[in-house]
């Protein structure tokens, strides 16, 4: 039989352009609330064609290393959200981690890891702190996770919950793996039991937040390591995911590149009861 697996990447408050209760997303990704909103729809339609979910959560400590308020500029202020920042302004000056106060190796890490991301062409991103451990941020958007409890009931099935980005000292936008993995700690390295799982499945139907970033790298992790033919048994639900603002490019590359190797792109609303 035809299995389909449903993976949703980071479906969570804080990234959600919407107020949930009082508070206001951390984060917010500009149609991320639709998105949802969209995806419950499909769970809600084809909960019986649905074989399997995965849920990633994207988690992290008020202190962390690609948070903003955990640096500072050579005045001794914070710079704001979005700030990128290379070796040679942690070597210049310009900015300086809090976090490389915690030891004298923790002060060679940073700069290492800085000298790191920039061989793979990366600079580090500060964000604001967002989805922090134990806050209604972290939490999946109220519409959707009442879609997932909807369908693990009709399904008699839970659904996998895989957590990333506690590790304070890398970025985690894959839910496969950390951008650079940090040592002795196996939660950032390539997670084969999630990989296994995936490629397991006959299709993937891909959602999430957001486009730019951690569905964008999920997905090119899941083309890496996958299996030779993995790129054919993916589908991007495009209509359920949106890029980070100013970020709309790195989607459009990531689509446009993902197209080309053999994965579909569709709207929720055209995929139907029917399986392959």
């Amino acid at each position: 039989m035809h299995t389909i697996q449903l993976l949703v990447i980071d479906a969570q408050n804080d990234f959600c352009d919407r107020p949930f209760g009082s508070l206001l997303p951390a984060l917010p990704v500009p149609g991320a609330y639709q998105d949802c909103l969209r995806l419950v729809r499909l769970i809600d339609r084809l909960a019986d064609a649905i074989d399997a979910v995965v849920v990633t959560l994207d988690l992290h400590h008020s202190i962390d290393l690609a948070h903003h308020t955990m640096w500072r500029d050579a005045n001794g202020a914070v710079p704001p959200p979005f700030t990128q920042v290379t070796a040679a302004d942690l070597r210049s000056g310009r900015y300086r981690a809090l976090t490389a106060q915690i030891s004298a190796d923790a002060e060679r890490y940073v700069l290492e890891y800085l000298q790191n991301l920039e061989q793979q062409g990366l600079a580090l991103t500060l964000w604001p702190p967002h989805c922090l451990v134990g806050s209604p941020g972290a939490n999946l958007n109220a519409e959707l996770a009442g879609a997932l409890q909807r369908w693990e009931t009709r399904r008699l099935t839970p659904i996998d919950v895989i957590e990333k980005g506690l590790n304070i000292w890398t970025e985690n936008f894959s839910a496969l793996k950390a951008v650079i993995p940090y040592p002795g700690d196996a939660d950032t390295d390539l997670n084969r039991q999630l990989l296994a799982l995936l490629a397991g499945a006959d299709s993937v139907w891909v959602a999430g937040q957001a486009s730019s970033h951690c569905v964008r790298q999920t997905v090119l992790d899941l083309l890496q390591y996958g299996p030779a033919d993995v790129a054919e048994r993916l589908t991007l639900l495009t209509d359920c995911m949106s890029p980070v603002p100013g970020c709309e490019f790195l989607a459009e590359q990531f689509f446009n590149d993902v197209r080309q190797r053999g994965v579909r792109l569709a709207a929720s609303s055209e995929i139907g009861l029917v399986r392959p």
